[in-house]
Formats: C-alpha cells, structure tokens, sequence
C-alpha cells in the first residue's frame, strides 16, 4: 500500500524561494513563519517530504512531472512528439532557445529542491535532537540534495553551486561551477547518504542502496569506471536482496510498486483532490500524473503527444526470442498490429481502422491493462521508477566492459537476457561486439525511461541516430543542444552567470 504525506508546505515561508530570482512570496498570517516552524521534529519531518515536491510537479516541471518527462524523452530518437504543446516541440525539434518557459521551470524546481535541503541543513545544525533523528533527516536530505546537483549537472552542465539557503539578495548573484565540480558535490553528498540512510525504508523513501545506484551513476557519467563499480557491486550481494522481477511489465504498472527490482520510486499517489495540473503542494492537489492520457491514442481517450520512432521499433525487432517470437519488453512497451494484441482491454485489430492499423502506441507507464479509456481530469498514478535494478546490471556491464573484464560484463548482460527470453550472448568476446548488445539492450530496456538521450550523448552516437531518425529535425541540430541552457531570467537575475556554451 502506498504511503505518502499530503504536502501542504505553505507552513513554511523559509523554503518559497526558487533559487536566484530573488522574489519573496506574501506571508500568510495565519500561516507558521521560519520563526516559528523550525521547533519539532515533526516540523523536519514535514519539510523533509516537501522537498520530493519540486520534483514530482507536473506543469510546473518538476523532474518526474508529466512536463519533465517530455522534456528528457523528446531529444533522443526512440519518440516523435507532435506539435501541440510548444516548448516541447522546440526542444525536440532543437530550435529551442533560452527563453523556453519549460526548461526554465524544470531549472527552478531542481534549485527549489537544493534550497529546501540546504534549508533544512541549516536549521538542524541549530537544534539538540538526538543523533539518530539527525542522521535520519540528513541521509534523506543528502540523497535528494545529491540527486538534485546531479541532474542540474547532466541537463545543464556548468551551473551554479548553491550549497547555502539563504533570502539575502546579496547571496543571489553566484558564478557557474564547472559540471565536474557539481559532479564531486553529488558523489560526496551520495556517499554520505549511503553512510546513513537505512538497507530498508518507508516506501517511497531513500535506502542505502537507492543512494549507493545513483553514486554509481554520476560514477558512470565521469567514465569513473572502477568507481562505477565499486558502488553499484555490492548491491548484487548480500545484504542487498534486488533481482530483476519475473515479468518485466511489473515495473511500470500499479499493482507491483515496490517490487524486488525498485530501488527508488517517485510515488504517484491516490489522495483525493482535482487541481490536476497544480505543483502539488497544496490540499487541492491531486498528487498525480497526466502522463498516461499524454500518450494514449485518440480511440481510446488519449491526447497522442508522442509515438514511437520507427528507428525505436527496429530496435525492437532486432533480435526475436528463443521461441522465435518478438522480444517480450517489446510487446508490453508498445502496442502494435500483431496477433493478439490487446490495448486498453480490446483488440489492436477491432481499436483500430485503415491506415490507423499501422500505428505504434506507448505503453509503458500507461493504464492499458486496467481501464478501457484513459479518464478526464487526466489522473495517473502509476509510480515512476527512477531506478531499477536493471540499471544497476547494465551500468555494471558497461563498466567491467571499460575496464576489459568481457566475461563479467557478458555476464550481466546476460542476466538482462534472460529475463528477456533471449538466447545468451554469443557475439564476439571483444569490447566492440559486446558494446554493441550493450547499446541494444540499454536501448529495449529503458525505452521511454528517459535514459536514450544522455546514453546517446555519453557514448557519441547522438548525432549519427538522430540523423538516422530524422534529417530534417536532424538538420537543427549543433553540440550546444548536447546540454539545456541556462535560462534567459536566471541570466537576468544572477549578474555573475554566463549564458550556456553556444547560447
């Protein structure tokens, strides 16, 4: 069952401010002041859980908000987005510029984020809780504020390093950190997580394994190859019990949230209220996704704001099963004219007519299996999986690959094989041949997880299968698009920031 606090953080004024914009809210009197919240527990408590709100927002942006997600799906060469809402289409067409309000507000929330964890740094260093509480509360807030700088790090590159929560205008203005400097903040903040946080938790909280993946992670974006490893390896043994799940639908359904294979989740949750559309953080909010609606066909409700490429479905037919059939993380990603299949609850054949049958639909993350229509006010609750397992394994693979240990990486790979249905790998035990089902098995894996893009970047393989993709949206195309820049009114507020390289 879900758990999940109803994020009412008006409470606190001390934690409005986005960043450098340098704009007070209005204090509600009614309503608790700095002064006043920071006393109990419960008060950290409370401000705790509201800073996984920036990230969850929907068109305010937050990072696993319906928006966010557009925005890290609609660069790579796995979906075509249409053009209906703009700020998405001109980052996936790449002829977004700095003034795109989107990318602006996922750059405020990231900050809005840092700021409510450096917040609650600060004030905890004023109190005499015991050492377990403020261990508690600085291992969570160490895992977000660390995921936070690493995403500010893979989506804009050299940012800067707001390490401090302070409303001074005189604070405001802060020169860009180079990306590997907010890289080494992230790792020291993980590191120190996985020092604190708990092997188990609350569902929906960080773990010590939630922080040792991402660790690993940020390891892997700075080819620390024998760093990768040493992080992410010891979540294959002992104490540690994750293993890839029986079927691989069951990570992107409802039912089986918090399953063997989750290492971290952004909790989607059913707690009333119809502001769809709010950032989540008052009464009305209904804590909730659009992002199935988003992406459902039109027979069946959906608003079809992306479908997938036919360099995706290629990759998809690349290789059939060992019982010759399509590979089975294709058939339940995507929804296509074959013998029996089924979306939202009917046949592909009787949903579709003419030339609609030739059309290829998302499901993951869609409630296909469950409902017969997508449903008005657009309410998903669907839990995203911010780190699976999986990712755990294929980072390894890519890793022990870099540092020349073929067998250990055939075998991770193979243990992505397996639960596939796949043959064991057989290619050539050499680093080009095993990359190769390295990049294919990334690619099937996380379709529409928000991974193609930067895989895509790291390996240097972004404009070879963007220009396959499509020449033309190819065609807008230069190494700035490789990074976000940094807003127009982050440039205008922040006198000491410089525009993004190329912008």
């Amino acid at each position: 069952m879900k758990t999940y606090l109803k994020i009412i953080f008006a409470c606190s004024i001390s934690l409005i401010l986005f960043s450098c914009e340098g704009q007070l809210d209005q204090i509600n009197p009614n309503q608790a002041t700095e002064t006043t919240f920071w006393q109990t527990e419960e008060d950290f408590n409370l401000a705790l859980t509201s800073c996984y709100a920036p990230l969850k927002s929907g068109i305010e942006v937050g990072y696993y908000g319906t928006r966010g997600v557009m925005l890290r799906l609609s660069r790579a060469d796995d979906v075509v987005f249409r053009n209906d809402i703009a700020d998405v289409y001109t980052v996936h067409r790449f002829t977004n510029s700095n003034t795109n309000s989107l990318v602006q507000g996922m750059f405020y929330q990231l900050y809005n984020a840092l700021y409510r964890t450096n917040s609650i740094f600060q004030e905890l260093e004023k109190k005499n809780f015991s050492a377990e509480f403020v261990n508690k509360i600085r291992g969570e807030a160490l895992f977000i504020r660390g995921y936070c700088l690493f995403v500010l790090g893979k989506e804009f590159k050299d940012v800067p390093l707001r390490m401090i929560a302070s409303q001074d205008p005189s604070t405001f203005p802060l020169a860009k950190s180079p990306q590997s400097e907010v890289y080494e903040q992230a790792i020291a903040d993980l590191k120190e997580a996985a020092n604190l946080l708990p092997l188990t938790n609350q569902n929906g909280k960080p773990t010590k394994g939630s922080a040792l993946a991402f660790l690993g992670k940020v390891h892997l974006y700075m080819e620390n190859w024998q760093e990768t490893k040493n992080a992410l390896e010891p979540l294959t043994q002992s104490p540690y019990s994750y293993k890839l799940v029986e079927d691989f639908y069951w990570n992107f359904d409802e039912e089986h949230e918090y399953n063997e294979e989750s290492i971290f989740e952004i909790i989607m949750d059913n707690l009333g209220g119809d502001d769809v559309w709010g950032d989540g953080e008052n009464i009305n909010s209904t804590q909730s996704t659009s992002r199935s609606k988003e992406y459902a066909a039109s027979e069946v409700g959906g608003w079809y704001e992306a479908t997938p490429t036919q360099n995706m479905m290629d990759e998809f037919f690349a290789e059939k099963d060992k019982d010759g059939d399509f590979d089975y993380r294709a058939k339940v990603s995507v929804a296509w004219n074959y013998e029996g299949c089924m979306y939202y609850k009917r046949s592909f054949q009787d949903l579709f007519i003419g030339d609609r049958l030739n059309t290829h639909w998302i499901l993951k993350y869609q409630n296909w299996k469950t409902r017969e229509r997508e449903v008005s006010p657009p309410k998903s609750f669907i839990n995203d999986r911010a780190m699976r397992y999986a990712d755990v394994l294929l980072m390894l693979a890519e890793a022990e690959l870099e540092l020349n240990n073929f067998p250990a990486a055939v075998g991770y790979l193979n243990q992505i094989r397996e639960r596939a249905n796949l043959n064991a790998y057989s290619g050539g035990l050499n680093k080009e041949a095993i990359k190769a089902d390295l990049i294919h098995q990334r690619a099937v894996e996380f379709f529409v997880e928000g991974e193609r893009f930067y895989d895509l970047r790291r390996w240097g393989l972004l404009e070879e299968a963007l220009q396959k993709q499509d020449p033309a949206r190819f065609a807008n195309f230069s190494e700035k698009f490789y990074y976000f820049p940094i807003p127009a009114k982050e440039l205008q507020t922040n006198e000491l920031c410089t525009p993004s390289d190329g912008w």
